[in-house]
């Protein structure tokens, strides 16, 4: 074994000679990004070995010399997947820092009734005589509200302790009519749950006081299992390779929530063992991952999961570091990819009770799309790929300090970067931003293509000069070398607008074909609602010019934050909306774009920029 450090974490972790850096990482916890799963095909899990003279530097890969420069090799950086360890290392990981603030700092929607199952009654007992010598339990029974109540071995096992420390004053636990615990003491004021979004890129979770219906705490991580591939489709393949790497995958997901309210109950000021239900969203993969169920089958058609219902399990079942007896529920899906995080989006949304048409767009990698009126909800999924989440594009990242998230051309190029300072890459936001200024100007056919010739003349020269011709292809220069954190030009190729176009394209192709099922053209959309976090920071006017979403009035298109996780909320505080994400899931008609013959016709129209008609 050998010992592998990272900074500037200061996480040490031993590892057995042979695994790549990659693996050591995903061992210890540290998050590097690898959109591929380690396969060395998206070059971005770069890493810097800082030790001098180590034998890691020596050789670099074919793979390594396509996706890094002669400074960056110089300078120790190499690709985490790539790099193979056999002697004791340093290697310093570049922190994501404000990727996750996105996806907690917003305030949604979200409004529901307080009425939790969860309730917290004190109770003070008649203290046992020779003359009253009724057993414990029996005594707890008889307080209770509720009758009919199963007997809880753990329960019943701390009831002797607990009932003596408090003077026979204590407070039962109930969620429904299920017994979860008693306490010692009137602890009624204190009762917290857990609203849980598991993303295919990030897990958020909200602390939030079931008393009063509020929000606490929140945070949130890279899902740990990024370590085995960005989308969905490369962990059902981990999956399906046998029991130990599905155990992995749900192991990772539980580890990721596990440190979340770890930290959330340390500020807080609570205890693991006061929140007693906790209530997940999340895609239909991401469900399966979670409670360690076989996704294998969600992969090739017909698209089959193990379960579509709402879920419910003890925590203890799953690992996740609540209270031990409380409860775990997963709301219903609605298909193979449509997932309890698309059924959190329509219950905070209400738009199945607005007037006219709605549609809901949760721009990410799944793009899941909803179309609500004439009393139906119809779903879909359009598989766009990463490109909106900076995978497969040269220079993509996460939306993280120094990506590019926001462009405009005039006189010249002009940035908006997270965080201030020197761009590293260009996120999802500002990839639709520099493409929709670029096809404004000119620079861009509609059929995605850089342009040439007359049009090039009429532009001022410091953006003229920015596009180039390489041996494989035009590209255009967003950032001077000079001006760089990395010290290297960040360039748009063709390839990275072909990636864009391919996303595009499936979400386009997903509205036309709901829009079509629902016997309306879009302009008859009366609002857009753009779910996820993504969809907060993406520019409107950018979004239609290139045909992403309908060509509507600008002031009809809303953003409406996480709204998955809003809906998590709503159904952790009330039991009313829980109940309606299940008439929610049920109600949904789900359109399965595969089987649809005009969706490659689609398909391809969506590939041009130009408005949605």
């Amino acid at each position: 074994m050998i010992n592998i450090t990272f900074l500037p974490s200061r996480k040490v972790v031993q590892t057995p000679v042979g695994s790549t850096i990659l693996q050591a990482a995903s061992v210890a916890g540290v998050q590097v990004e690898s959109t591929c799963g380690g396969k060395g095909t998206c070059g971005k899990c770069k890493v810097q070995v800082v030790a001098k003279n180590s034998s890691l530097t020596a050789q670099v890969s074919l793979i390594e010399k396509k996706f890094l420069s002669a400074a960056e090799l110089s300078a120790g950086v190499v690709l985490a997947c790539q790099r193979v360890l056999t002697e004791d290392t340093v290697v310093k990981v570049q922190e994501q820092k404000d990727v996750h603030k996105r996806k907690t700092d917003f305030v949604g929607l979200g409004h529901a009734a307080i009425a939790p199952s969860v309730g917290k009654y004190p109770i003070k007992l008649t203290k046992p005589s020779v003359e009253d010598q009724t057993p414990d339990w029996d005594r707890l029974l008889a307080s209770l509200p509720v009758s009919g109540i199963e007997f809880n071995l753990s329960v019943a096992a701390s009831l002797p302790r607990v009932f003596r420390v408090g003077d026979f004053l204590a407070t039962a636990v109930l969620d429904g009519d299920k017994l979860i615990a008693v306490e010692t003491g009137d602890t009624s004021g204190r009762c917290f749950g857990a609203a849980i979004d598991i993303g295919t890129t990030t897990i958020v979770v909200y602390l939030m006081d079931l008393n009063r219906g509020t929000v606490i705490n929140s945070g949130a991580v890279t899902n740990p299992q990024q370590a085995f591939g960005a989308d969905v489709i490369s962990r059902i393949t981990h999956a399906a390779n046998g029991p130990d790497q599905l155990r992995e995958l749900q192991e990772k997901v539980i580890e990721g929530l596990n440190t979340i309210i770890a930290r959330l109950c340390q500020e807080s000021g609570i205890s693991r063992g006061e929140i007693y239900q906790a209530v997940a969203v999340g895609n239909t993969t991401m469900a399966h991952l979670f409670l360690g169920i076989d996704p294998t089958y969600l992969a090739p058609a017909p698209f089959i999961p193990v379960f579509s219902r709402s879920v419910e399990v003890q925590a203890k079942e799953l690992g996740l570091k609540i209270l031990d007896t409380g409860t775990v529920i997963m709301l219903p899906n609605v298909a193979g990819y449509v997932g309890s995080d698309t059924v959190g989006v329509m219950l905070a949304a209400e738009a199945d009770r607005l007037p006219g048409f709605s549609l809901i767009v949760d721009i990410g990698t799944n793009g899941e799309i909803v179309l609500c009126g004439k009393d139906r909800i119809l779903t879909c999924s359009a598989a766009a790929g990463p490109a909106f989440e900076g995978a497969e594009i040269k220079y993509g990242m996460r939306a993280a300090e120094g990506a590019i998230e926001g462009v405009r051309i005039t006189e010249d190029v002009e940035l908006d970067v997270i965080a201030g300072g020197k761009p590293r890459g260009i996120c999802g936001s500002g990839l639709i931003d520099a493409i929709a200024e670029m096809h404004k100007i000119g620079v861009i056919t509609p059929t995605g293509r850089y342009a040439s010739g007359p049009v090039l003349e009429e532009l001022p020269a410091s953006v003229r000069d920015r596009l180039r011709k390489t041996p494989r292809a035009s590209e255009f220069v967003l950032v001077w070398g000079d001006d760089s954190a990395t010290g290297e030009d960040i360039v748009l190729s063709q390839k990275d607008i072909r990636e864009m176009q391919l996303a595009k394209g499936a979400i386009m192709a997903g509205i036309m074909i709901l829009c079509r099922e629902m016997g309306i053209d879009p302009q008859e959309i009366d609002r857009v609602l753009l779910a996820g976090a993504f969809g907060n920071y993406i520019r409107k006017e950018s979004a239609v010019r290139i045909g992403l979403l309908p060509s509507l009035p600008l002031e009809q298109i809303v953003t409406i934050g996480n709204a998955a996780g809003d809906g998590a909320k709503m159904a952790l505080i009330s039991t009313e909306e829980r109940t309606r994400a299940d008439l929610l899931s049920r109600r949904a008609e789900h359109v399965e774009l595969s089987n649809k013959k005009e969706f490659q016709q689609e398909f391809l129209k969506g590939l041009d920029f130009k408005a949605m008609v």
